[in-house]
């Protein structure tokens, strides 16, 4: 009887290591993100820029599962050594807002309820803010004043007083009046109304988030408006609502005001903080009221350098109106950055 032959059984092959997936470094830092996210501390994103952060919601919503050998690929790349683990995350943008939303700027979050850009949203006011005052002028020209008002308190107190000069003047003033009575807005509604603008901008040229009083934003606004159309402002204000506009003037710091609101003993410090160019023009270019600022600065200097200026004032001659106002605006400005910074404190109507 023959005997059966022994076969061995086939050596199978070595099953290789499944190699961990190629991601870029946006997605990878999601997967970290991911990570973080699942820990008692969480992730400390409010310290991104905005755009980090909307970049960071793209990439997530691009992923949806990270195998075990991606997740420790990535892991070893900022630590030495990592456990080894698998990720889920939620389906597409929605989803990875959801898991974000609480964790963001409010700004980035914002955005976010706005229509998908392929590149991310951008945020529409730096935009606006960047525009030159007449074509924004003119691309605002017919919104309401509600919507004005918005613009207004958005923009910088300089930009929103050149967009005020270069409005028609009844709709200047209805939209100051709107932006002094009015209330708060949310994020959402803030970046939705700078979308919408941006989006009509875009279309002319083929273009609460609001914090603190509202008065005291127009009246700040109004303190770089040219003296006489800001008085026109505040007349036209006057009528409508006088209350508010006796508020508005409380408020208000003008070049014309400084012998009332600076301390004597600040104003070698304001000088010392104006470039000189700056400071000859505007008090060469001082005319009505604004003269008794030059006398006022001139008493409080050193005779050494009030003769000093006075000198270069004869110098520079006749100063054209929009210079000098330009001129006392940068001022203005430099006496609110050292009141801001603690460095001098200006004397209030109570005082």
């Amino acid at each position: 009887m023959p005997v059966p032959v022994q076969r061995k059984a086939p050596k199978l092959a070595a099953k290789p290591a499944r190699q961990p997936a190629v991601l870029t470094r946006d997605l990878k830092a999601a997967v970290i993100v991911r990570l973080l996210l699942g820990q008692s501390g969480g992730a400390p994103l409010r310290g991104l820029e905005a755009r980090h952060q909307t970049r960071l919601i793209h990439a997530m919503s691009r992923l949806r599962f990270i195998d075990a050998a991606t997740t420790e690929h990535i892991i070893r790349e900022f630590l030495a050594e990592f456990d080894s683990l698998s990720l889920y995350f939620p389906a597409g943008l929605p989803g990875a807002l959801d898991l974000m939303r609480s964790h963001l700027d409010p700004i980035a979050a914002a955005a976010f309820d706005q229509p998908a850009q392929s590149d991310g949203p951008a945020d529409p006011w730096s935009r606006i803010e960047a525009m030159e005052p007449a074509d924004l002028a003119a691309a605002l020209a017919g919104e309401t004043p509600p919507t004005l008002a918005v613009v207004l308190s958005r923009l910088s107190s300089g930009k929103a007083a050149e967009l005020l000069h270069n409005l028609d003047p009844d709709l200047a003033r209805t939209a100051a009046l709107a932006a002094a009575q009015g209330g708060r807005i949310d994020a959402a509604g803030l970046a939705g109304i700078g979308a919408a603008i941006a989006a009509a901008i875009d279309r002319n040229a083929d273009q609460g988030a609001l914090p603190g009083d509202p008065v005291a934003r127009v009246g700040n606004i109004l303190n770089f408006v040219p003296a006489a159309a800001r008085e026109g402002l505040l007349d036209a204000l006057e009528t409508a609502d006088a209350d508010l506009a006796e508020r508005m003037r409380r408020i208000m710091f003008t070049f014309a005001d400084i012998p009332d609101r600076v301390e004597v003993k600040d104003v070698p410090k304001i000088v010392r903080a104006i470039d000189n160019e700056t400071l000859v023009t505007a008090l060469a270019g001082a005319r009505g009221d604004d003269k008794e600022v030059v006398d006022f600065l001139f008493a409080n200097l050193s005779k050494r350098l009030a003769e000093q200026l006075a000198d270069e004032m004869r110098e520079t001659g006749e100063v054209k109106v929009k210079d000098a106002d330009r001129a006392m605006n940068r001022i203005i400005s430099a006496i609110r950055d050292l009141e801001a910074s603690g460095e001098i404190t200006l004397i209030t109507e109570e005082e």
